[in-house]
């Protein structure tokens, strides 16, 4: 027993190597003016999805206090729009995931009319801790191996990591984990391109049609013209 309580102790301790605090708490609401672009809704709710890879959330409107980049192609639930930020949630309540609520930039993110296959990234990631004593005589726990949930990746300087939680605690891990599988982006239909058959029986049905109208104005005013021009017949 005693080795166990060890063991949850040593990993979250070691999960958090670069502490920050889990952006959990809700955005400040804002009235919302007539003046607000209408957004598509599906089941009431917008979405958005990154289709850069540093569309960061932050915990804060400020990007240095970003946790992570939004995985790339999935989405954010918009729940405000300020200024240049959007007031957002991220993740479910699934498995080990917890929903997050934060901050992201508008740039870099795309309002989406058709939802992606998948909303949220679901990645879990196995992350191994190896506990290290300096006297060697002491009995050592080895190399514990968890599955923590995978929320996107976090640069500092040169060196990759990636945020993730594991029992209800949130913090960083060595490597980026980017190689996630990513959901397929609609592309927009080019437009219909008329084919020249198509365009020249159009235009030889113009041409027809004006040439009738021409002549048919012709014949009105020569008509006219000639009654007009037309001789009194006296009679003695």
């Amino acid at each position: 027993m005693k080795v166990l309580k060890a063991a949850a102790c040593l990993i979250a301790a070691l999960i958090i190597p670069l502490s920050f605090l889990a952006a959990n708490r809700p955005c400040i609401a804002l009235a919302s003016t007539a003046e607000s672009p209408q957004y598509p809704q599906k089941d009431g709710r917008i979405y958005a999805r990154a289709d850069t890879r540093n569309a960061y959330f932050c915990s804060e409107k400020n990007i240095e206090k970003a946790l992570f980049a939004v995985p790339y192609t999935y989405c954010v639930e918009i729940l405000v729009e300020d200024g240049d930020w959007y007031c957002v949630r991220y993740a479910q309540d699934v498995g080990e995931y917890r929903a997050l609520t934060g901050y992201c930039r508008k740039e870099g993110l795309t309002i989406v009319d058709e939802l992606p296959e998948n909303l949220f990234l679901n990645y879990p990631v196995t992350v191994s801790f190896k506990s290290g004593s300096s006297d060697s005589s002491l009995p050592a726990l080895g190399e514990i191996t968890v599955t923590a949930a995978y929320y996107g990746v976090y640069y500092r300087g040169a060196a990759a990591y990636s945020y993730v939680s594991y029992g209800g605690e949130f913090g960083y891990v060595q490597g980026a984990n980017d190689d996630y599988p990513l959901n397929d982006i609609p592309v927009e239909a080019p437009p219909e391109e008329q084919s020249a058959g198509d365009g020249g029986a159009k235009l030889a049905t113009a041409l027809i049609i004006t040439g009738l109208a021409v002549a048919a104005v012709a014949a009105l005013f020569f008509t006219g013209r000639r009654r007009r021009t037309k001789k009194p017949d006296f009679k003695g």
